[in-house]
């Protein structure tokens, strides 16, 4: 696409402050040369004539003197002759006419009054001839006495030299004329190759950005400002991105963190909300199993000892409930001290009621974490419990291996494993993948809060057994000399 040219484009201004100032400044220039030329032929004009009039001089002379009017007549023949010469009248001292070679004679006044300046010697100047202009140089003869015996007057036309002179001036002005166009033409040329089409291009460089090629870069070529400009954009454009990512990052970041309160806030307000309900429930629950404990006594009926202990069995595990409430609405405030891994776990294991059996134990190499020994059970028991309960019949394994100063306890199944859809919520309260009615939702949360206040996490990935695995990863601890063991 080219640049238009318009009374505020480049080109235009290019012309109309560079090349015609630079122009008229010659043109003033040559005009006052002119001048001074033209003078310089003038001059060079007159001074011909009046060489031809002093080389006729002595010849002209001595032949009026002698009264010789054959060599008077050559002398004055020989002068008409030369092209420069439009006339030639030679006079005698009273003013009578001798000799007259030309188209038109000087009048008997004119010719008195150039006696009268014989006086002052050979003089020149421009007069008017019966309605010609002429340059006329008159040229006193004297005889050997030293007396003046005639004058001879030799002219040349005045248009002859204004001519010469316009001709000049022709030249000259029809020269610099083709010259102005031949260097206008010149400067547009270059101003198009080397200015004109590296600003296109940056121009249409410019149109791509903005409409919309955010990652097109020019390629700075041209002269070196061009060339700046280009790479001036280029570092526009390259800022902008990149502070673009940033303000998308740091955005990213502020929403991550507001969700990230957002989470810490409704976690706070559930498990305050999960103690007060599972304090008030509590004591209700608790006179609910007495009352069914001793009807259950007094009752001598088989049907209504079934209906009793199923009254009894959901109060259990109303209780149960009540407790994962308890647990997940308050951190532990007990004392961190070193535990040996191997003895957690095993005792974890025995706290799984009607499982145990089921659970197969992969012991691992010695090591020991710091921590609170009855969050840390309670974390291990939700995960065999879940674990038991998402494979009936199949394995549960439990184990635990060192790695690059960290201890990894992994808890495995054989059962359906966890939807990848619900990892990214799996540790939330009350999310669980469990049928309504056989789960709270809280077991994992629970298990996510303990590893946050023991400064560790835990994972959850496919289990070489099929299922699921969930992977508790500590810290290593120290021994009692401050040693890692």
């Amino acid at each position: 696409m080219k640049m238009p040219v318009t009374f505020s484009s480049l080109r235009f201004v290019l012309v109309l402050q560079v090349a015609l100032p630079v122009l008229l400044l010659l043109g003033i220039i040559l005009a006052v040369g002119l001048t001074l030329v033209g003078q310089f032929v003038e001059d060079r004009l007159q001074r011909d004539l009046k060489l031809v009039a002093r080389t006729i001089h002595l010849p002209v002379s001595q032949a009026l003197e002698r009264q010789d009017l054959e060599q008077l007549q050559n002398s004055m023949t020989s002068v008409f002759a030369i092209t420069e010469v439009y006339g030639a009248y030679l006079f005698d001292d009273k003013g009578q006419q001798l000799s007259s070679f030309g188209v038109v004679n000087p009048t008997r006044r004119q010719a008195a009054e150039a006696l009268e300046m014989m006086g002052e010697g050979e003089f020149a100047k421009y007069e008017r001839i019966r309605g010609r202009q002429v340059y006329s140089f008159f040229m006193p003869l004297f005889d050997e006495a030293g007396q003046p015996s005639g004058l001879l007057q030799v002219t040349r036309r005045r248009r002859d030299i204004e001519d010469e002179l316009s001709q000049l001036q022709r030249w000259t002005w029809g020269g610099f004329i083709l010259m102005s166009v031949l260097i206008m033409g010149i400067l547009m040329l270059t101003h198009q190759r080397a200015i004109g089409e590296p600003l296109n291009r940056l121009l249409s460089s410019i149109r791509r950005v903005s409409g919309g090629e955010r990652k097109h870069r020019t390629n700075p070529q041209g002269p070196l400002e061009v060339k700046q400009l280009a790479t001036g954009l280029n570092g526009m454009l390259d800022a902008i991105e990149s502070a673009e990512v940033s303000e998308n990052a740091q955005r990213q970041a502020r929403e991550e963190m507001a969700e990230r309160l957002r989470r810490a806030e409704t976690m706070a307000a559930l498990g305050q909300l999960s103690a007060g309900v599972a304090h008030e429930l509590g004591a209700p629950l608790t006179v609910v199993d007495g009352r069914a404990s001793r009807l259950l006594r007094r009752s001598e009926r088989q049907q209504d000892h079934q209906e009793l202990n199923d009254i009894r069995h959901q109060v259990t595990r109303m209780t149960a409930i009540i407790e994962q409430l308890l647990n997940f609405g308050r951190s532990s405030r007990a004392k961190k001290r070193p535990l040996d891994v191997g003895a957690l776990v095993a005792r974890s294991m025995a706290l799984i009621e009607g499982h145990s059996d089921r659970i197969r134990l992969v012991s691992g190499p010695q090591a020991s974490i710091h921590g609170d020994p009855l969050s840390l059970e309670q974390a291990l028991v939700n995960l065999l419990r879940n674990a038991c309960q998402a494979c009936p019949e199949g394995a549960v394994e439990i184990r635990w291996q060192r790695e690059s100063g960290h201890v990894l306890i992994y808890v495995d199944d054989a059962g359906p494993g966890v939807e990848d859809a619900m990892r990214g919520q799996l540790f939330e309260p009350f999310v669980t993948s469990k049928k309504p009615g056989e789960g709270s939702g809280l077991g994992l949360a629970i298990v996510h809060r303990v590893m946050q206040e023991h400064g560790g996490d835990v994972q959850c990935a496919d289990s070489p057994l099929g299922g699921a695995q969930f992977c508790l990863r500590f810290t290593l601890g120290v021994d009692a000399d401050g040693v890692k063991p």
